[in-house]
């Protein structure tokens, strides 16, 4: 996984603006759990739909930061990184009508400086202050699983490996580390381009962007046919991200931009995140200290329906597709080390909202 993150650091930067140049590190994790489990929308009870999780072990249906900080481990490449990250679980759809997990390799997670504070008059960031790591507590989302408005499909041919993409805003409110919707105390920057550019006044305080790749293995398919969302989505348009700050030495976090990103990165001995004889640490599955709820989610085989019972609905009318996709190669291609060969993204720098949703919608497959 790490190597792959290294190889998909160009495709990060050719998402920013011309001429932008951006600090960053990365976080690499294994596989924690698959469950029906949504600690920040859905506190204390089953999620509408299941999720594949990573980072610290304290994930749980009910998890408070200052759990997760405490984690007994992470399955991160980072020893102080107990936070979690995760979106919805793949699914493929038999020829047969029946459902199963596609297997996800990890995710790595990318930390980037590339907006700055509010100043009034400020129309650019070009030599200003370094954003500020994600305060302890945070918790936060992107996208919406709802949506159901693009027009194109997930993948209807097979590949190797889907990298499934969300960006979380990088602008807060400076006050507030939830909000009931989980966004409306983040915002993206509204001054010059949305991705660089200067953060909100409502929203003053610049943040590192956090960005997640989560990779599923869609060439271990037999016999591929549809693929779907744990939410019911064949479009991909509701695809979305929950992150819940973790860090256990919010400290290192906040020195991690200034001293782990020159020519040795995280290796470097004064960087604020190598603390012990495996530097940084290394990524390895862990096992959750809360045993997940008693719900075949599809690790044991094919299921009649989707967890949660979720509809399969079809591009924006929202309906059951009125009949199966044609039929796809069963041999998938060999991968090659761009991942970047294909592309479907959403709509671009609209209001922050339309901003909000479009981050949490890019594919890249092989």
């Amino acid at each position: 996984m790490a190597s792959r993150s290294i190889t998909l650091a160009a495709a990060i930067f050719s998402t920013l603006s011309p001429g932008a140049l951006a600090q960053l590190f990365t976080v690499n994790c294994a596989p924690l759990t698959v469950q029906r489990a949504d600690p920040i929308v859905n506190p204390g009870v089953l999620s509408s739909h299941v999720h594949v999780a990573s980072g610290g072990t304290a994930f749980a249906l009910d998890e408070s930061n200052e759990r997760a900080r405490a984690a007994n481990a992470t399955t991160c490449d980072k020893n102080l990184d107990k936070s979690n990250y995760w979106q919805p679980q793949l699914y493929h759809i038999r020829t047969d009508g029946r459902f199963e997990i596609v297997p996800n390799e990890g995710n790595a997670v990318y930390y980037i400086d590339r907006a700055c504070d509010f100043v009034a008059g400020r129309t650019n960031c070009a030599n200003t202050p370094h954003a500020k790591a994600p305060p302890a507590g945070l918790r936060m989302t992107t996208g919406d699983p709802n949506l159901r408005t693009e027009t194109n499909n997930l993948p209807t041919t097979q590949c190797d490996t889907i990298r499934a993409q969300t960006f979380f805003p990088s602008c807060w409110d400076g006050v507030n580390l939830d909000s009931p919707n989980h966004q409306s105390h983040m915002a993206f920057p509204a001054i010059g381009d949305y991705n660089t550019g200067v953060c909100p006044e409502s929203h003053p305080v610049a943040i590192l962007s956090v960005f997640y790749e989560f990779f599923y293995k869609t060439g271990a398919i037999n016999g591929f046919n549809r693929l779907v969302w744990s939410t019911g989505d064949t479009t991909g348009f509701g695809l979305h991200g929950d992150f819940l700050n973790g860090w256990s030495d919010q400290g290192a976090l906040d020195r991690a931009i200034g001293t782990c990103t020159g020519p040795q990165g995280v290796t470097d001995p004064g960087c604020s995140l190598n603390v012990g004889p495996n530097g940084p640490g290394r990524s390895s599955s862990q096992v959750v200290e809360v045993a997940p709820p008693n719900e075949d989610v599809g690790l044991n085989g094919p299921l009649d329906r989707l967890p949660g019972n979720n509809p399969v609905t079809d591009q924006a009318t929202g309906q059951a597709p009125s009949q199966a996709p044609s039929q796809a190669p069963s041999q998938a291609p060999s991968q090659t080390t761009d991942q970047s060969t294909s592309q479907a993204t959403s709509q671009d720098n609209q209001d922050n909202q339309d901003n909000q949703d479009d981050q949490a919608d890019f594919f890249d497959f092989n």
